[in-house]
Parts: C-alpha cells; sequence; structure tokens
C-alpha cells in the first residue's frame, strides 16, 4: 500500500533538465558572478548610507543606540564600523538579476519583479544587519552575531531563488494566469 504523497516532493527529488535547459542555467550562474563582479565596480555610497540609516533606526527601536559619523560609518560603544558594499546587499541582489529574470515574461514586467526584489532585499538586510546588532549587544561573539548570521541569510536568499528558478522551468509565465 502506498504511503501518503509527499508534499514538496520537487524539493526532494533531482530536477530532470533537457541538455538546452542545462546550457540556460550554467549561462545563467555564469551572468550571476559577472553581475556579482559589476556590482563591486561601484561604491553605492547613497545605498550605503540608507542601509545604516535604516539598520540605525532598527537598532535604536532595539534600544541599540549606534552613532553616526559619516555617511557609511557609525560607532558604538567607541568602536567604529563602515558600511561596505556588503552590507547593503547590492551584490546579492546584482547576482539575482541574471537568475530571476523570466525570458517568457515582457521587459517590463522583470523590471518591476525586480524592483520589488530590491525593496525586499533592502528591507531583509535591514533586518539582518538589527538581528546581528542585536545578538551582538547580547554578548554573542561578533564572528557568530555577525558572519554566521550573514552567512545564513545570504543562503536563504539564494534558497528562495533556486526555488523560484526550478518553479520557472515547471511552470508556465506568471502572465499566463492573467
Amino acid at each position: 500500500m502506498p504511503g501518503p504523497p509527499r508534499q514538496n516532493s520537487s524539493l526532494l527529488t533531482p530536477c530532470k533538465r533537457s541538455g538546452a535547459e542545462r546550457r540556460t542555467l550554467w549561462i545563467r550562474f555564469a551572468l550571476a558572478a559577472l553581475a556579482v563582479a559589476v556590482s563591486y565596480l561601484f561604491r553605492w555610497e547613497s545605498l550605503r548610507f540608507l542601509s545604516s540609516e535604516a539598520n540605525l533606526r532598527l537598532d535604536l527601536l532595539a534600544g541599540i543606540h549606534l552613532q553616526r559619523i559619516s555617511n557609511d560609518t557609525v560607532m558604538w560603544k567607541g568602536v567604529l564600523y563602515r558600511y561596505e558594499n556588503p552590507c547593503t546587499f547590492v551584490d546579492v541582489w546584482f547576482g539575482s538579476v541574471p537568475l530571476l529574470w523570466n525570458l517568457a515574461c515582457p521587459v517590463i514586467w522583470n523590471i518591476g519583479f525586480m524592483a520589488i526584489v530590491a525593496m525586499g532585499m533592502f528591507c531583509f538586510n535591514a533586518l539582518r544587519l538589527s538581528v546581528s546588532d542585536i545578538l551582538f549587544a547580547a554578548q554573542v561573539p561578533w564572528n557568530l552575531a555577525h558572519n554566521v548570521i550573514s552567512g545564513l541569510s545570504y543562503f536563504l536568499v539564494w534558497v528562495w531563488i533556486w526555488t523560484r528558478l526550478n518553479d520557472s522551468y515547471r511552470s508556465p509565465s506568471p502572465l499566463d494566469a492573467a
């Protein structure tokens, strides 16, 4: 007698892709790596400020009082913290574009979707930074509070991207439902 049907079986079984799909996937991965590299060609000073400001405001709600020193630098308990490109998640967004871009949809749909992804990543990143700060303020070592939380956050984003990418090979365009 067969057991109950497995939910999320698509996550448990290997995805069988055609040769063309595998080539497309490799091209997307190569473009993602290139996009991340391109993101580091720019300083993103305004985004560094916005990220640090969002982090500063969320930390304030948690009772952690950071002091702004410059556009991308804050001080807490006499120690300076500078916001670099990875602190903005801009590299993650750039890398996600080739992976999330839906070739079956018009360019304007993809631009709108990537704008929504950018806003979501900005908010998720601000939360990630504040969770790290809260843990660090609670005496959790920096490597655990910041680096492990950052790694976990990157992992969660890439799992979400991978799930969407797999779904795009299995289902029709989101515009087909409209």
